[in-house]
């Protein structure tokens, strides 16, 4: 554990540890109680949450199903909310968007309530994690995420979204890159393997996020579908200064990450 001069949360927690789950099913049965949870999903859920909050959406509630977002749809006023989705990478039909951030400008979402269903982050947000107030980590907002950990000051858990329940690198190399990073603010942090091994991935790999994204499966899967302009938006290291928080199933800028800036085009 650090000293008495590391960041300290407003319970007087303390930073001391990182552990990485690299994929949903390694963390259902973790010790996750007062700790700060971070969800990861590179390609493209994180990234497409940031860019919506940036373009001034109301919230963004991320449901199991696509059959609870039609019905919680149902539920909410037609003019000021949005289904949003997809399956396998493809815009859910009947969907008034996919899952891809370049979608999401501020002409489309300003001021809606977004119900998002993705294949892989939405059901770990919504159902395994449930009950844990979780950050959204991409690359685009590294350094903000990082920031808000140690504010937080407390233990770190960060699980990977993965795809189809799988590893999947590229969420891999960006926790790397969050642990290296707090790891190296944060004097006397302890990392499990999976998070060492991911440091230490990013170590090597991190100065071409853009490579990472399109050599892994993920990314090549997307390529072929017509998604390949979605890879430098989701590489955009700190592109996206704010911070998603999912906190009693809604997602908005948590109050201490920059979200007023206006978004840029994508």
């Amino acid at each position: 554990m650090i000293g008495a001069a590391g960041p300290k949360s407003p319970a007087g927690a303390r930073m001391g540890r990182i552990d990485l789950y690299l994929a949903p099913g390694a963390v259902e049965k973790a010790p996750l109680e007062g700790r700060s949870v971070v969800v990861v999903d590179v390609l493209r859920s994180s990234t497409t949450i940031a860019w919506a909050l940036r373009s001034g959406a109301s919230m963004v509630i991320p449901v199991e199903s696509v059959e609870e977002a039609t019905r919680l749809g149902h539920s909410l006023d037609a003019t000021t909310r949005l289904l949003c989705g997809e399956r396998d990478g493809n815009k859910v039909g009947g969907f008034d968007l996919g899952n891809s951030p370049r979608e999401y400008t501020r002409e489309r979402v300003e001021g809606k309530t977004l119900v998002f269903a993705s294949t892989n982050a939405s059901p770990l947000m919504a159902k395994t994690l449930d009950v844990h107030e979780q950050r959204l980590l991409g690359y685009v907002n590294l350094s903000a995420v990082a920031e808000a950990l140690k504010r937080a000051g407390r233990d770190v858990a960060i699980v990977c979204a993965g795809r189809n329940g799988r590893f999947s690198l590229e969420d891999a190399a960006c926790a790397g890159a969050l642990a290296r990073r707090l790891a190296g603010d944060v004097p006397g942090l302890a990392l499990n393997d999976a998070a060492e091994m991911a440091a230490e991935y990013d170590r090597t790999h991190g100065h071409d996020v853009l490579g990472i994204l399109s050599r892994c499966e993920h990314g090549r899967y997307l390529a072929e579908l017509g998604f390949e302009e979605d890879l430098p938006v989701c590489a955009a290291v700190d592109e996206v200064p704010l911070v998603p928080l999912r906190r009693e199933g809604r997602i908005t800028p948590e109050p201490q990450s920059e979200a007023a800036a206006p978004a840029r085009g994508v």
